[in-house]
């Protein structure tokens, strides 16, 4: 183990020890990734006979059904509480734990972490300008997921307890890794196999990853979605598809990328999952793919993967020194990041289409040689296109 992670554990375990109650938050529209590394975070505190909260604010009807049946499994054994609760009963003696995030604007909280003393921070995610500035905190951009940092500390640490949420920490692992398709390095399998060790079970794991149809069938309308709408006397129609593919060939190994959005209603708000798990979808489609939707009434989010040259990492990270427009007086919010193959991002503004704008003109510019870069894309699939009927 090396020197950070084992200070890491350390401080946690202090951290801890020393506090009265531990209260848990992971990000809005909770995932695996979050709930499970809530899961462990409370398993640890009980361990150590710390009073453990876990700060659960998603509306039921939007909450992923997953996430769903494991609240609903484990809330005889594990304390769930509102924000509303969190507020008026956590004292300056007590502690924060945030997991799966370090962004304060993907918090129920927000930017006012609340009465605690003291908060810890535990993340896989890049950091940004926008990013929590609390300590301490442990951020490790090369772990699969956060319930991967979690699962290693309880193992190292020997919690016996932790047979108990073996189940959510590898659901979490599996999830962020794509069964383990991306983002994984060997202490991701090891720690997979330990956990299956602890007592995981592989079938109980998969059954949790059954989407349900309406889940299913949201995210396929945003991919596939198209509309004919009769635009003139004289009978031509206009198609209008969510879906833009379009080829680069300029660029190294002539990639095709889609850009993905909701051009009916664009207008739509989406759980900021939902975006991640089109994008992992359309990746069958397309070398690179960006998929653009509201996730509030006055932000953007966007989900991007890629398996080719291009390094949507480095083009979502470009959004923090962009100009999109937005209403007057409304707080500023512009993060994206990730790696190369995956990355997300979050924006405050009302204009969809600039976003996507934003986006196209990015990939552009991977463009070679440097003169080739106005050079316009092959469209595959067109926006908008006359029919003649």
């Amino acid at each position: 183990m090396n020197q950070k992670k084992k200070k890491f554990q350390e401080e946690l375990l202090k951290f801890i020890t020393t506090s009265d109650k531990i209260f848990i938050i992971g990000h809005n529209n909770l995932d695996y990734d979050a709930i499970g590394a809530a899961l462990g975070i409370a398993t640890l505190a009980k361990h150590y006979r710390k009073k453990a909260y876990i700060i659960v604010n998603d509306p039921q009807e939007t909450m992923d059904p997953g996430v769903k049946k494991v609240i609903d499994d484990t809330k005889d054994y594990f304390n769930y509480i509102t924000l509303k609760e969190y507020r008026d009963s956590a004292k300056d003696q007590d502690a924060l734990v945030i997991v799966d995030t370090n962004k304060p604007y993907l918090l129920a909280t927000q930017y006012d972490l609340g009465p605690v003393g003291k908060t810890f921070v535990i993340d896989h995610h890049e950091t940004d300008e926008f990013s929590l500035k609390t300590t301490p905190q442990y951020i490790d951009e090369r772990a699969s997921s956060t319930c991967e940092i979690i699962s290693q500390l309880l193992i190292a640490k020997q919690i016996k307890e932790i047979s108990t949420v073996a189940d959510y920490l590898l659901a979490g692992i599996i999830l962020d890794t794509k069964r383990f398709q991306k983002n994984t390095t060997p202490t991701t399998f090891d720690t997979a196999e330990k956990l299956w060790k602890k007592g995981a079970n592989y079938d109980a794991v998969n059954r949790l990853f059954i989407s349900n149809f309406e889940e299913e069938r949201t995210i396929y309308q945003l991919l596939f979605g198209e509309e004919m709408k009769e635009t003139s006397e004289d009978g031509i129609e206009l198609v209008v598809r969510n879906t833009i593919i379009q080829a680069y060939p300029k660029l190294l190994g002539e990639p095709t990328v889609s850009f993905t959005l909701n051009r009916k209603a664009p207008g739509t708000v989406y759980r900021q999952v939902d975006l991640a798990k089109a994008a992992d979808k359309m990746l069958k489609y397309a070398d690179a793919c960006f998929v653009i939707g509201k996730v509030s009434d006055d932000r953007v989010g966007i989900s991007a993967r890629s398996k080719c040259n291009i390094d949507v990492g480095e083009i979502l990270s470009g959004v923090q020194n962009a100009t999109f427009p937005r209403e007057e007086g409304e707080p500023i919010v512009q993060s994206g990041g990730g790696n190369k193959q995956s990355a997300g991002g979050n924006i405050t503004t009302n204009d969809i289409f600039a976003v996507e704008k934003f986006l196209t003109d990015s990939v552009l510019q991977y463009a070679t040689p440097e003169e080739e870069k106005e050079e316009k894309p092959v469209v595959l699939v067109r926006k908008q296109r006359k029919v003649s009927v």
